[in-house]
């Protein structure tokens, strides 16, 4: 055979390691710009470790995004804000299947540059990347900012939630701030049919990358919440006068500490069975909106026993079962410790939040596959925070996360940090995941490869035709000598 089953083989092998081509990367400049400029946008002081507002609806948070928008623009995208401020640019508005990338650009109160901003910039870059090296006519690539991740109004994924039709509690004031911003709250129903897959890449917003020595976290899971306000009221008496003990005092503060002890040594118990929970007392009479609704906590003074006092709970576990087993039994403790230092309390649900258990395998895999490709270290990781993620995986979407460092793991605070460098291997990581994916889903030439892998190995494939056809021809042309040869030689021994 010309053409013999060793050489297919061998073909076959060196198509799988050569892959496409060379992995796509992208540069550090590209990404420190758009930081840069984002930098300015919400700052507190001309130092970005001087913390930034870009509050839900706040003009801070359409000024980014209208840079994000720009950018956009330059590199050929199709801009579009939904109804209630999601902003949307795509590649191809025509396409028949569309690859999202998303994430959000407002932050907490005196937060940092990188939450959420990381994921839209890394996005912007990846998108960039992959229009460079072509893509087909079927497949759209889009960049989603949704509006108001963080907690502001006490609600957190607003914009995501509101953009899939998601109800929720909406005050005046939220109200009021979007339409100062030209949108209307009213949930709406998005297009989910043409959407194969949503990526998001965020900053770890914990130690682990940071401690194991990763480059890369591929995200299994993330923790849902649920989330208590809880008011404890007591008497106002006098700290010298009134003697000690439940007898005589009904101490809001004192219950309130003797809680916090009691629900952390609850918490740990269950840990200690093996549940994923962990539990925050975040807000204890501090919060500024909370003391305007309640200001009798001012009555608290120095010579007083606490009459009035609050705290705010958070509890998160990527186990929906864990989460409500736990939760029902940390609410009757509140009620009893409060109780016994005869004090009254009132709970109410600020949010309670589905976890997203598992995240898609398949995309999961890409994203290995890609760190590989690339040789970057990576390890596979829970997520600890809430994401739009969870919002969109929840409405049947094929959906996956990629972490990158953060200094140290602070986030939430001014002196949350994530380098350029690891902003853009996250970049790279997304881009080339995407690439992978788009390798197998669409429908290209033999084998799935794109036009542009057979042009650059034709020759390589021709010479190894060539190769086995001269040595065909060289086998046969030897045997027929030989074998005319024998004859000859036989003839002459007669």
């Amino acid at each position: 055979m010309f053409f013999n089953m060793f050489n297919i083989l061998f073909l076959f092998i060196f198509l799988s390691a050569s892959g496409f081509a060379e992995p796509i990367r992208i540069n550090d400049s590209s990404i420190g710009k758009h930081i840069n400029a984002l930098s300015k946008i919400g700052n507190l002081g001309p130092r970005p470790e001087q913390g930034f507002n870009r509050s839900a609806w706040s003009n801070e948070e359409t000024r980014a995004m209208e840079y994000i928008k720009t950018e956009g623009i330059k590199i050929g995208l199709k801009p579009r804000y939904d109804a209630v401020g999601n902003l949307f640019l795509d590649s191809n508005e025509s396409a028949k299947k569309i690859i999202q990338i998303g994430s959000h650009l407002d932050t907490v109160p005196s937060g940092g540059n990188f939450d959420g901003a990381a994921g839209i910039v890394a996005g912007l870059e990846a998108i960039k990347s992959l229009i460079k090296k072509g893509l087909s006519k079927d497949i759209g690539l889009e960049l989603v900012v949704w509006r108001g991740e963080e907690s502001s109004f006490n609600i957190a994924l607003k914009g995501s939630k509101l953009a899939f039709g998601e109800k929720f509690p909406i005050s005046k004031e939220m109200q009021d701030t979007a339409k100062q911003q030209g949108f209307s709250l009213s949930p709406l129903k998005m297009d989910t049919s043409k959407i194969i897959a949503h990526f998001e890449l965020h900053i770890e917003q914990g130690l682990k990358l940071q401690t194991d020595a990763r480059d890369i976290g591929i995200v299994t899971s993330i923790r849902g919440s649920n989330r208590y306000m809880v008011k404890v009221y007591g008497q106002f008496a006098h700290s010298g006068a009134t003697p000690m003990g439940t007898k005589y005092r009904r101490d809001a503060n004192l219950a309130i500490a003797y809680t916090q002890v009691e629900l952390d040594k609850l918490q740990q118990s269950y840990v200690d069975k093996g549940y994923d929970l962990v539990q925050t007392v975040s807000i204890v009479n501090s919060d500024r909106k909370a003391n305007e609704k309640n200001p009798v906590v001012y009555d608290n003074a120095l010579t007083k026993v606490s009459g009035f006092g609050y705290f705010a709970l958070d509890i998160r576990s990527n186990n929906e079962k864990q989460k409500a087993e736990y939760t029902k039994k940390a609410l009757e403790t509140i009620r009893k410790v409060t109780g016994k230092y005869n004090t009254k309390v009132e709970i109410s649900t600020l949010s309670e939040g589905l976890p997203t258990e598992s995240l898609n395998l398949d995309l999961e895999h890409k994203i290995e596959d890609a760190a590989k490709l690339l040789k970057y270290k990576y390890e596979y990781l829970d997520s600890g925070a809430g994401h739009d993620a969870m919002v969109v995986e929840r409405h049947n979407i094929h959906t996956a996360m990629i972490f990158i460092p953060c200094k140290d793991g602070i986030s939430h605070s001014k002196e949350e940090f994530a380098k350029t460098s690891d902003i853009r291997k996250g970049s790279e990581v997304l881009a080339n995941a995407i690439w992978l994916l788009i390798k197998y889903k669409e429908n290209f030439l033999l084998f799935g490869l794109h036009p542009e892998f057979w042009i650059k190995h034709l020759i390589i494939i021709l010479i190894i035709f060539c190769r086995s056809t001269i040595r065909s021809i060289r086998s046969t042309y030897h045997s027929t000598l030989n074998s005319s040869t024998n004859v000859f030689f036989k003839k002459l021994s007669i």
